[in-house]
């Protein structure tokens, strides 16, 4: 073979070689940035938090539109976090905690993806009597360093719509995890006529835990639908947590550990979360609870 000679196709094929392996890096280099962006931004939120705790509230409302977000640092390992609410089940451990939440039903034979939850007043009630919200849990992202996952309806409660509940994690330093759940919902005219009315009477004095600038200029705790999707967002981080804490006990251990412990999480924000002492609460729950596992509706 004489000198010089390189055989035809050889550079071109090493070069798109080349300018493969780049893309690839590139995407491993972007898809890694991406994922310290929201790391490190999560940090900023929660290290500008007034809490006491690894925590952030903050809320956005529109003219037909409202939502809330949770952001906060847990001291549980992030594979555990993905493992803990992977499942509608989980999901139904969780919500049934909220004092609103009167049921929540999953039938994995008929739908493995869906949800059948009631809202309703804080007090026992039946089904019957209850708004129903159909829910389908979806898994948007599952992976070693990312979690993204969303319950979400059409139509919620009292004319609302687009109910939306979504959690993402990350993995934090020291085996811990830094998480956001996010709460958004979308109401007509039927729904903003019936809050306008609850927030003129029974609703004008409760508030959320951010803070906005009064008349007199001296920030003040938001109110109103800024007020109510914060402590409803905060009610179900604190489900989240207190389903952490019990999931591995027996199940007749974790259903009463799991109330106690939610109700004593939100007691830390009387100011906000406080509509029911803890006797009615846990009284209304065991009979709610006891609904759930005849699976009576």
């Amino acid at each position: 073979m004489a000198r010089g000679y390189r055989r035809p196709g050889r550079k071109p094929a090493v070069r798109w070689l080349a300018i493969l392996l780049w893309v690839c890096l590139a995407g491993v280099l972007s898809a890694q940035a991406q994922d310290n962006w929201l790391r490190d931004s999560w940090r900023e939120v929660i290290a500008a938090s007034p809490f006491d705790e690894p925590l952030a509230v903050a809320s956005e409302a529109r003219p037909y539109s409202v939502n809330g977000s949770v952001n906060a640092r847990l001291e549980w390992p992030f594979a555990e976090l993905a493992e803990a609410f992977g499942s509608p089940v989980a999901w139904c451990q969780v919500l049934i905690l909220h004092l609103n939440v009167k049921g929540c039903f999953h039938d994995a034979a008929v739908d493995e993806a869906a949800l059948r939850l009631y809202v309703g007043r804080r007090h026992y009630e039946l089904l019957a009597d209850a708004e129903r919200l159909d829910l389908r849990l979806r898994r948007v992202a599952e992976g070693p360093i990312y979690l993204e996952m969303v319950l979400e309806g059409d139509r919620g409660p009292y004319g609302t719509r687009a109910f939306r509940l979504q959690l993402r994690a990350v993995p934090d330093l020291d085996g811990a995890s830094l998480v956001q759940l996010r709460y958004s919902l979308v109401y007509g005219m039927t729904a903003r006529l019936a809050l306008r009315g609850y927030f003129a009477f029974g609703g004008q004095d409760r508030v959320g835990f951010s803070e906005e600038p009064g008349e007199d200029g001296r920030p003040r705790p938001v109110g109103g639908m800024r007020g109510m999707i914060e402590r409803n967002v905060m009610r179900f981080y604190l489900a989240l947590v207190a389903h952490l804490e019990t999931r591995t006990l027996s199940e007749a251990e974790r259903l009463e550990a799991s109330l106690s412990r939610w109700f004593a999480l939100t007691e830390r924000y009387p100011e906000q979360l406080r509509e029911i002492d803890r006797a009615d609460y846990l009284e209304m729950k065991r009979r709610e609870q006891a609904r759930q596992r005849r699976g009576a509706e």
